[in-house]
């Protein structure tokens, strides 16, 4: 933990850290109150191997917070503590509540006209921000905050470079894999793994993966991925001669029900487009912290608090959110890896989520199941699960067992259901002690024509 800060600690004498969000080895990503203008901030801390590693990171903090687009999540803040030998960066910049591009594309990906404007403001960010010297150097739909304004707001700016050891690549070319990601929900670069990688085709042309996209967009994206854009603006001009649509507009154009609708609860892109409901994430530089699925909207569905009773004196077997891991031993070992933490952490507006897979319920025939295994950090004795869900009609496992899983059946089944309702409860025949708890999803729900996915909004044990 860097630095060994906790909940209730002051950062600089200002920052009260509130609650934990994310961990990533060395970094974690916190929510905090800025006690002087009393309002809420994202903090991210971040342990240095070296001093001279640490002046680089601030230093890059700086220059981030120097660009003038609004579009680009502001650094507000930023400094180091000692912590013997080591340092740890803070690093303050603006709370943002929505979702990811990525969890927006997950479900359907993005008319062409509604795509080409969101990219185009997003090239439009780079612009400004090559404008003052500064780049990003690995763009993707993780970097991309999607608020409930529909405005596209960008994360990571100059510091990526000094927090992630991957490949970088070159900003016009990030864009292009923007587009190219937001018309087929594939992403043709390598290195991330938030969606899908390309199935067909060349990884240049969308239209290989979606033949309705458009020739315009095919040739555009095609252009920037071969580098053929000089700059950033160069690419602006390009998407100027292509319709646009925002995704306010494209709200706008709906049903006036669809309207009241996106000013009561959250915001709707007719379709191919269905977003269901409201992420909240803090997005700032190097956000692999603050990685967040959209949520599903909240179902009538009463989950027990993290320090009260679950009903008929039963009661969670945690005080504060257990350690939480996607589990995918057929695949490449992780499953939205960055979201994890949202299936338990008391608030059923935000969830973690499978990939989206195609062709059949059975993870399109490439996979036996994936799961979220919780480490309760030892043994406890569960008698009852409670599982809220995105969406009906799933096949579930319950698992449980002393040691770490390299494979589900290492732990002992313990309960199940098929065709699972969106609240569910799982009470096991007999009480079961356990340190090792895995939720073991077989089959998936559809959630688009030919797509297959399922989130977990919360995830509770009880006894």
């Amino acid at each position: 933990m860097p630095a060994g800060l906790d909940t209730g600690d002051l950062i600089d004498r200002r920052y009260r850290l509130d609650r934990r969000c994310h961990t990533v080895g060395d970094r974690e990503l916190w929510r905090a109150t800025d006690e002087v203008l009393d309002r809420s901030v994202a903090v991210h801390l971040l342990a240095a191997r070296t001093r001279s590693d640490a002046k680089a990171l601030a230093a890059a903090a700086g220059r981030a917070g120097s660009v003038p687009d609004a579009r680009w999540v502001r650094v507000l803040d930023v400094g180091t503590l000692p912590v013997g030998r080591k340092v740890t960066v803070w690093i303050v910049s603006e709370w943002v509540e929505g979702q990811t591009l990525t969890a927006l594309v997950r479900r359907e990906p993005l008319r062409d006209a509604v795509a080409t404007h969101l990219v185009a403001s997003c090239a439009q960010a780079v612009a400004a921000a090559q404008a003052t010297g500064a780049h990003h150097g690995r763009l993707h739909p993780d970097e991309v905050l999607i608020p409930l304004d529909g405005h596209p707001r960008l994360t990571g700016l100059e510091t990526h470079e000094s927090l992630s050891a991957d490949e970088m690549y070159d900003d016009v070319l990030g864009l292009g894999a923007l587009l190219f990601a937001a018309v087929t929900g594939r992403w043709p670069l390598r290195g991330w793994h938030g969606l899908p990688p390309v199935g067909r085709g060349d990884g240049r042309h969308p239209r290989t993966q979606r033949r309705s996209v458009s020739k315009g967009v095919d040739e555009i994206t095609a252009t920037a991925l071969d580098g053929g854009f000089p700059d950033a603006r160069a690419l602006v001009k390009a998407l100027a001669q292509l319709p646009q649509t925002p995704l306010v507009g494209a709200v706008e154009e709906a049903d006036p029900r669809v309207r009241e609708r996106w000013h009561r609860i959250a915001w709707w892109v007719l379709p191919p487009v269905l977003v269901a409901g409201v992420g909240v994430a803090a997005w700032t530089a190097g956000s692999d912290l603050g990685r967040v699925p959209g949520a599903d909207r909240a179902t009538s569905a009463t989950f027990p608090q993290s320090h009260g009773r679950g009903g008929n004196g039963t009661r969670l077997v945690w005080s504060t959110p257990p350690h939480a891991t996607s589990f995918d031993p057929d695949g490449n070992g992780t499953e939205d890896p960055g979201g994890v933490g949202l299936a338990v952490d008391d608030d059923p507006s935000t969830l973690w989520s499978t990939d989206v897979y195609r062709g059949s319920p059975r993870f399109g025939g490439l996979k036996d199941g994936v799961g979220l295994l919780v480490d309760l950090g030892r043994a406890k004795t569960v008698d009852t699960a409670r599982l809220l869900l995105s969406a009906t009609g799933a096949d579930i496992e319950l698992r449980a067992g002393p040691n770490p899983p390299a494979t589900a059946t290492d732990l002992r089944l313990v309960a199940g259901r098929n065709a699972t309702p969106t609240s569910l409860t799982l009470r096991l025949a007999a009480p079961v002690r356990a340190r090792y708890w895995l939720v073991w999803i077989t089959s998936l729900p559809r959630t688009g024509s030919d797509n297959y996915s399922l989130g977990i909004a919360e995830f509770t044990l009880l006894h």
